[in-house]
Formats: C-alpha cells, sequence, structure tokens
C-alpha cells in the first residue's frame, strides 16, 4: 500500500500575490507541505505538486517533490480542487486500496503529533480522513429576513455541550477506490484529526499571513532538522562575540570565553569535509591558536559589511547560497540572517535579531550554540 501526497500550489491568487511562495521562516510556504508530507512519507511513496507557475514547480522540484504543470482549465479561479486531484493521480501507477493525500499549503502550523495521528488511521486501515478544529460555539442559522434561530431561552454551559468539528482545511485523505467512488477528497466513513486552534489557522489574507509569520517562529522550531537535512548544507559562515565567545556585554570583559564544545564540534565539521568561516566585525583576532587548532576555512576581521564580504567568500568558493547557513546574534548581522534561506540565532540574542533569524536554538551564544546547530545538520 503506497500513500500520494498532491499539494495544489496555484499561482494566481489575488488577495496575496504569489500567496503560496510567501516566506514562512525564510521558506516558500507550499514548501512547508512538502516538509510534512515527507515526514509521513515511507519509501515507495509519492510527493506531487501541482501547479501552473514554472517557478513554483522549480522549488518544488529543489524540495525533492514531484513537479506538474497543471492546464489553464484546472489553474482558474473557478476550478475544483478534486479534478486537480485527479490529473495529479492519473500520473501515477496506484493500486485501489492505495491511499491519497491532500495537504493545503495555506495551513502550514502543523504539528508532528497530528502528522502522526494521520499515521495512525493508516496504519489501521481506516477509508478516510480529515483535520478538523474542536468547537464550543452557538450555530445561528438565518431563518427569515429578520430573524435567526435557535434562540436559546437557557444557555448551556460550555461544560455541559458536546464538542462540534469544523473542517481546518488543512489535510485530507482517502482510498484511490473512494475518491474515484465519490469523486471527493474524502468518503462516507472518514475519521477525523482533531487539530489545535493554532494548527487550523488557514491564510487567505494578509493579516492572517502576517499572524502566521509571527506564530510560525516558535511553532516551527519543531521542524528545524527535517528543515536543514532538505537542503544539502556543508558552509556555514558565522559572527564571533555573542556567537563563538560569549557576548562581552554579559561576560563584563574584553577577555574572550569560548566553549570547548563548541570548538569541538567545529573541528569535527571541518573534520568531515565542510567548510566554516567566520566574519567580523571586529579588526582584532582573540585566541589565534585556537582558530588555527580548529583548521577554520577562512576568517574575515575588521568587516565593514559582513553581507558584501560573505557574498566574496561564495565566489571565491564556489558556493551556492542554499547550500550556506548564518549564525548571528548582533544588528550588524540581521541582513546576513535575512539572505540566507536557514539563519539561527542564539536565546540572548537581541530581539531585532531574533526576528530576523529563520531559527532560534535553545543555547546562548559561546555556551554550546554552534555545537547545537552542527548537530541538527549531521
Amino acid at each position: 500500500m503506497k500513500n500520494l501526497f498532491i499539494i495544489p500550489a496555484r499561482s494566481g491568487s489575488k488577495g496575496i500575490i504569489d500567496k503560496n511562495i510567501q516566506p514562512i521562516n525564510g521558506i516558500p510556504l507550499f514548501v512547508w507541505s512538502i516538509i510534512h508530507a515527507k515526514y509521513m512519507s515511507s519509501s515507495g511513496d509519492y510527493i506531487c505538486v501541482s501547479s501552473d507557475s514554472d517557478k513554483y514547480l522549480s522549488i518544488a522540484e529543489n524540495w525533492g517533490a514531484d513537479p506538474l504543470k497543471r492546464s489553464k482549465k484546472l489553474s482558474s479561479d473557478t476550478a475544483f480542487t478534486e479534478p486537480v486531484m485527479e490529473d495529479v493521480i492519473n500520473q501515477y501507477e496506484l493500486d485501489e486500496e492505495d491511499n491519497i493525500f491532500l495537504l493545503q499549503p495555506t495551513s502550514p502550523l502543523r504539528s508532528k503529533k497530528s502528522l502522526e495521528m494521520f499515521n495512525d488511521l493508516i496504519k489501521n486501515n481506516k477509508e478516510s480522513g480529515l483535520s478538523v478544529k474542536e468547537t464550543y460555539q452557538f450555530e445561528w442559522v438565518k431563518k427569515d429576513k429578520f430573524s435567526y434561530q435557535p434562540n436559546y431561552a437557557e444557555r448551556p454551559r460550555r461544560q455541559d455541550m458536546e464538542p462540534k468539528y469544523i473542517e481546518n482545511g488543512s489535510i485530507y485523505f482517502t482510498k484511490l477506490k473512494y475518491f474515484r467512488k465519490y469523486k471527493n477528497r474524502v468518503s462516507v466513513n472518514s475519521q477525523i484529526v482533531v487539530m489545535d486552534d493554532f494548527e487550523s489557522i488557514e491564510i487567505d489574507n494578509s493579516e492572517e499571513l502576517e499572524l502566521v509569520k509571527s506564530l510560525s517562529v516558535k511553532f516551527n522550531q519543531q521542524w528545524i532538522k527535517e528543515v536543514t537535512q532538505n537542503k544539502n548544507i556543508r558552509c556555514v559562515f558565522s559572527d564571533i562575540d555573542g556567537v563563538f565567545a560569549k557576548n562581552k556585554k554579559r561576560t563584563n570583559s574584553n577577555e574572550r570565553i569560548y566553549s570547548t564544545l563548541d570548538s569541538s564540534a567545529i573541528s569535527s565539521w571541518i573534520g568531515n569535509g565542510k567548510l566554516f568561516f567566520f566574519v567580523s566585525s571586529e579588526k582584532k583576532i582573540h585566541s589565534e591558536e585556537l582558530f588555527n587548532k580548529m583548521n577554520v576555512t577562512e576568517s574575515v576581521f575588521g568587516s565593514s559589511d559582513k553581507l558584501s564580504d560573505i557574498k566574496h567568500l561564495l565566489k571565491k568558493y564556489k558556493l551556492k547560497r542554499d547550500e550556506c547557513i548564518f549564525l548571528g546574534n548582533d544588528i550588524s548581522d540581521i541582513k546576513c540572517l535575512r539572505y540566507f534561506d536557514i539563519s539561527f540565532a542564539p536565546k540572548d540574542a537581541t530581539s531585532d535579531v531574533f526576528s530576523s533569524s529563520k531559527f532560534k536554538i535553545s543555547k546562548n551564544g559561546g555556551d554550546g550554540f554552534i555545537s547545537e546547530v552542527l548537530t541538527m545538520l549531521e
């Protein structure tokens, strides 16, 4: 039994231009659905992105999904999702018992716990399932021009009410035989997976997009390892003070305090044939012996424009931006943190830096921060 994960990513959104590739933690919106599909998938499964945009399809292929160019007919504002699903299904050799998943890209805040619940449904051979949101709200239906019903004379307490479940549009699945029978993303006998309020946010407008961006800073920390493993990271650019060395402002000393855990991790990283660069605005090198011992690829000191110096190193060593990451904690690092698809800030970074980095680490700078990042990249 195989699974086919379908991710529809049309480019013609009118409310938000190019909504499906808006960056969430620096990663295009629809790519989060690829990451989630990969987490759920097993060997032999398929992940396909259906889009009318060559740009979108190129991004999909770079993240390991099958790209499928959608026809103009299936790309219009009035096109239904099921014909798009059928178009994808027709590209694969599938059995009737195989599962067809639909992951809507506009719901990027999915937890591993929820995805594992879907996998449990598959293991138990359930014929269909969908994600929902639990609610205890009262429903009011318009009766005529001037009145609505029901009109509760006595309102029950919330704790006395039975919960109701609303589709949140995040994930659906059904077996192929039921998709063909009902021409629908779910079947008659569907199971539900209850997601929380954060997971149930669906991006339809700019306000919801900004809300998801702010929430994703914390929510998507759980996906750091999956994101980095999708990339062939072989190069690290890093600041020194507050990243490799403890922040001077916190130690009240000009003496550099380094973590042996971090220096060992850097040496191991370089020993595995990968590259590590320090780019610092400070003019004086401290602990030169330690830097030499780690065999750091190259260091730049006294940098007045870190991003410019990094771009020079990228060219010099023939590196691609998407195979590199940046580690920073200072105002002068913000441009670099935003430039790279994957960037990290330590726990004790300033709020401005925190909001500019793609991911945050639980360690303080100079206290195992670099080691934790490099461990994730292994």
